[in-house]
């Protein structure tokens, strides 16, 4: 029973946030300061992850260059992840937003293949062709041409590639440090970055504290519901790699 509870938790979190960005966005009549607003929801994810310490004791034991090297990729390929997915949102529906931006799903199983020796299964195989095909089918909207699409269409799958190196390279940390340390160097990472890139992007957010709050917490949400089932409830076959960032 708590294991549904937990899967129901996750699942109106996620739909949730979702939603709650999407119509944010659809406020909006240009794209301005979405990278601004993007690194202040990532820093309050951040700073609220102190709650991780519920879960396990903080345990570091990487190298200080292995460390640098990961939080690195958690870092630009998360801060890519989290400002093109922002930047598209007014322009791509909610449903096809999450459905795009789950190209990270096979990315970060060829990623953790390759790297972490976290075996390739035949289902997974065949989810990747299924979810494939599904991208392809709710693409029409945002087609040019036969093999052209726009450009916000393209930000999507940009969200998701990044993604999965994002959550490959958050995984490392987590597998050979702990949760709490693993989460805590990704996220912080992705603030550092997002804040740099907001910096040179040098527009503002146009989003008051209220939706910026409201945003950050819907965020925090879904991140530890999802640590939630991972630590809990699954096994690594069955929930793969890292945590859902859409």
């Amino acid at each position: 029973m708590a294991e549904v509870l937990a899967y129901i938790f996750y699942f109106l979190s996620s739909t949730s946030s979702t939603l709650q960005r999407r119509e944010l966005a659809t406020r909006r009549t240009d794209d301005s300061g979405q990278i601004d607003f993007a690194f202040r929801v990532m820093f309050i994810t951040f700073v609220l992850s102190a709650v991780l310490l519920v879960f396990k004791k903080p345990v570091l034991s990487q190298s200080p260059l292995a460390l640098a090297l990961l939080a690195l990729v958690c870092g630009v390929s998360g801060a890519v992840s989290i400002a093109s997915q922002y930047i598209a949102q007014r322009h791509v529906e909610a449903g096809v937003t999450t459905l795009v931006g789950n190209v990270y799903t096979p990315v970060s199983i060829i990623l953790a293949s390759l790297f972490l020796n976290e075996g390739l299964k035949t289902r997974q195989i065949f989810g990747t062709v299924i979810l494939l095909g599904a991208v392809i089918m709710v693409s029409n909207k945002h087609r040019l041409s036969r093999w052209r699409f726009d450009r916000y269409f393209w930000l999507m799958v940009i969200n998701g590639l990044a993604l999965g190196f994002t959550l490959t390279a958050e995984r490392a940390l987590i597998k050979d440090n702990s949760l709490p340390v693993g989460t805590w160097i990704s996220w912080g990472s992705q603030s550092l970055c997002l804040a740099i890139a907001a910096l040179l992007a040098g527009t503002k957010s146009q989003y008051g504290v209220r939706d910026t709050a409201t945003t950050g917490g819907l965020r925090f949400l879904q991140q530890v519901s999802w640590v939630i089932l991972v630590t809990n409830y699954c096994g690594k076959s069955k929930c793969g790699v890292g945590h859902h960032h859409l």
